[in-house]
């Protein structure tokens, strides 16, 4: 029987190959590592152009949201002025929370609505919660009349 020296023979569980091999697996998991950090980066920055993109067009439309409040109060003003005084007290009032809802956001940004949202969330879960559900199947029951 031969003795074979398995110090130098490839392959074969050697020291020398092990080394080199730990080698090239602990620079393959440092690329990986730098890859996947690249990756996330990339992704992270992504998300943030999207996000300061759709505050841009919130905050857009949130004028122009304002501004059709304000005439929806004015026209419901004008339209309270020939019913009834019920009709009228009611509408009035209808039109003050259109007027206050139209100065809110205008004075108020996206984030600022959002604190504002999350804190009434917070402090009433069980009524939000039943709100949610609710303007969900009216949304639900509107896109599905849709098609």
């Amino acid at each position: 029987m031969a003795d074979t020296d398995t110090m130098s023979t490839p392959g074969m569980g050697g020291t020398g190959s092990d080394a080199g091999v730990k080698e090239k697996a602990s620079e393959m998991a440092s690329q990986a590592k730098d890859y996947v950090a690249n990756a996330a980066d990339q992704a992270k920055a992504k998300a943030s152009e999207y996000s300061r993109t759709a505050s841009q067009k919130i905050d857009q439309g949130r004028m122009s949201t304002a501004s059709g409040l304000e005439s929806a109060a004015n026209s419901l003003r004008n339209s309270a002025q020939t019913g009834g005084q019920a009709i009228s007290q009611f509408a009035n009032t209808a039109a003050d929370k259109l007027q206050n809802t139209a100065s809110y956001m205008r004075d108020h940004n996206v984030s600022q609505m959002y604190g504002d949202i999350e804190h009434v969330v917070r402090r009433n879960p069980g009524p939000s919660l039943i709100a949610a559900a609710a303007v969900g199947f009216l949304l639900g029951a509107a896109l599905r009349n849709r098609d």
